[in-house]
C-alpha cells in the first residue's frame, strides 16, 4: 500500500510536470490560439460601458506631450537590423503640449454620446488632422502670442463602437468594412485600440490604386491605428502611439507618440471659456508621471534604450506571471469575443512564453522596432504596399512600456492577416 501510494505520487507529479510543459507549449505561438483557449461572445456595448473617458457631464481635462517623429527618418536607419533607437539614430521633429477635455453629451441620462474637445500647441500637431484641424479663436486664452489650435468632435453609441468613414471606393470593396473604424477597449483601465481594421489583399490593393470613380478621382479611404497603454484609476496615466498609412498605396504617412496624465477636476478650465496652458501644466500632482523615464525598471529601460533584441530584454528579467485579454472580431464590422488567461509559472518558463510571443518570425524586416527613451518601444509595418505581406502573412502592430507603479511591463498587438479581412485579434497582455 505504501509503495503503491508512492507510486501515486510519483504519477501526480510527473502528470503536473506534464500538464505545465503542456501549458507552456500549448502557448508557445499565441496562447489565445491553443487549444486550451477559451471563447466566449463579447456584448455589443462592452466597449461603451467600460470606457473610462467622457463619462461624467462635467470636463475632465486629460494633460499631455505629443512628440512626432518623421517616417522618411524611421526608415533610413542604416543599421543592419531592424531597431531604431530614440537619441541614436532619430530624434522627434516636433515636440508640444496639448490638452484635451471629455464630457458626456447626452442630456437624457442614457449615456448615448460624449464629446471631445483636444487643443494643441503649434509643435504638438505636427501633420495631425490636416483639413480637420482648425486655428483656435478664443480671445479669453491665455497664452501670450502664442497659437493653440482645435479639434472636437462627439463620439456616439453604436454596436461595438463600429463607424463608418468617409471614402471613395470601387462597387466591390463597399461593405466589406474598408470604409469603417472601430474602438476596441482591450483590457479595462489597461489598454484601447481605435482604427480601421480592414486591410486589402495584394489583387484589392492593385485595385484601389487603378480604380477611379465616374468623375475621374481616386479611390480614397483612412488606414490608421491608435493604441493606448493606461495604468491607474480612469486611466490616469497614458502612453498611446498613432500610426498612420496611406489608405491606398499603404505608404507610412506618420508616426506620433503620446503622453498624457489625468488633471484634477478642480483644475479650474474649461475649453469653451478659455484655456492656459501653463496653468494645467502646473495641476500636475507628480509631473515625473509624465516625464516616466526616472521612475520605471532601470536595468529593463537600459536593456531596452540599448537597442537589445526583445528577446534577451524579457530572458534578462524575471517576470513570474502574466495576465491577458484577447479580442476577436468576426469581420472589421462584425461581433467580438474574447478570451482571457492568469498565468504563473517559473522565471524560465515564463520568459519562454514572452519570447515566443515576439514578432511573427520570419518578418522583422518587414517591421520597424522603435525604442523610445523613456521605457515604450513601438513595432509597425514599415508598409502595406501591394508584395509588401503575402495575404497569408501575418502583420503585427504592437505598443509595449515598463510600468510606472509596479516595476512590471505591459503591452498590445493588433495582429492579422490580409487573407482575412485584417487585423481581426487584439491581444493585451500584463507581466509581472
Amino acid at each position: 500500500m505504501k509503495g503503491s501510494c508512492s507510486q501515486l505520487a510519483r504519477c501526480a507529479l510527473f502528470c503536473l510536470f506534464m500538464s505545465r510543459l503542456h501549458i507552456c507549449s500549448a502557448y508557445a505561438e499565441q496562447w489565445w490560439t491553443s487549444s486550451e483557449a477559451s471563447w466566449k461572445p463579447v456584448s455589443s456595448d462592452y466597449n461603451w460601458s467600460h470606457r473610462r473617458t467622457g463619462t461624467r457631464p462635467d470636463w475632465s481635462p486629460y494633460f499631455g506631450n505629443w512628440l512626432h517623429y518623421r517616417p522618411s527618418e524611421l526608415l533610413s536607419n542604416d543599421k543592419s537590423s531592424n531597431i531604431v533607437i530614440e537619441g541614436k539614430h532619430v530624434r522627434p521633429w516636433t515636440v508640444g503640449r496639448m490638452c484635451k477635455f471629455l464630457r458626456q453629451k447626452d442630456d437624457s441620462g442614457k449615456d448615448e454620446a460624449f464629446e471631445l474637445k483636444s487643443i494643441y500647441e503649434e509643435s504638438a500637431k505636427g501633420d495631425w488632422a490636416k483639413g480637420f484641424i482648425e486655428k483656435r479663436i478664443n480671445t479669453a486664452d491665455r497664452e501670450d502670442d502664442v497659437p493653440l489650435w482645435q479639434l472636437g468632435h462627439i463620439f456616439n453609441k453604436t454596436p461595438y463602437r463600429v463607424t463608418a468613414l468617409p471614402c471613395s471606393l470601387p462597387p466591390k470593396l463597399e461593405g466589406v468594412g474598408a470604409e469603417s473604424s472601430r474602438v476596441t477597449i482591450v483590457m479595462p483601465d489597461g489598454c484601447t485600440v481605435s482604427g480601421p481594421r480592414w486591410l486589402p489583399t495584394n489583387e484589392e490593393a492593385d485595385e484601389l490604386q487603378q480604380w477611379k470613380d465616374k468623375d475621374g478621382k481616386n479611390a480614397m479611404r483612412f488606414q490608421f491605428c491608435e493604441l493606448w497603454l493606461a495604468e491607474g484609476t480612469a486611466e490616469s496615466t497614458k502612453v498611446g502611439a498613432f500610426v498612420m498609412y496611406d489608405g491606398i498605396t499603404g505608404e507610412l504617412v506618420q508616426i506620433f507618440r503620446m503622453k498624457e496624465v489625468l488633471l484634477p477636476n478642480e483644475s479650474g478650465d474649461d475649453p469653451e471659456k478659455g484655456i492656459s496652458m501653463d496653468q494645467l501644466e502646473s495641476t500636475i500632482g507628480d509631473k515625473n508621471r509624465l516625464i516616466r523615464k526616472d521612475i520605471v525598471d532601470a536595468d529593463m529601460l537600459t536593456a531596452l534604450r540599448s537597442g537589445q533584441s526583445l528577446e534577451d530584454v524579457f530572458r534578462q528579467n524575471h517576470f513570474t506571471s502574466f495576465v491577458g485579454r484577447a479580442v476577436k472580431s468576426t469581420s472589421p464590422n462584425g461581433a467580438e469575443e474574447e478570451c482571457t488567461t492568469n498565468m504563473a509559472a517559473g522565471n524560465d518558463g515564463v520568459s519562454n512564453i514572452v519570447a515566443s510571443l515576439l514578432a511573427p518570425k520570419g518578418k522583422e524586416a518587414q517591421h520597424i522596432d522603435i525604442r523610445f527613451e523613456d521605457g515604450v518601444y513601438l513595432r509597425v509595418p514599415k508598409s502595406f504596399c501591394p508584395g509588401t505581406f503575402a495575404d497569408d502573412a501575418e502583420v503585427c502592430l504592437e505598443l509595449g512600456s515598463l510600468r510606472l507603479d509596479d516595476g512590471g511591463f505591459h503591452r498590445v498587438r493588433m495582429t492579422g492577416c490580409r487573407k482575412s479581412g485584417g487585423f481581426d485579434v487584439c491581444a493585451y497582455e500584463r507581466w509581472q
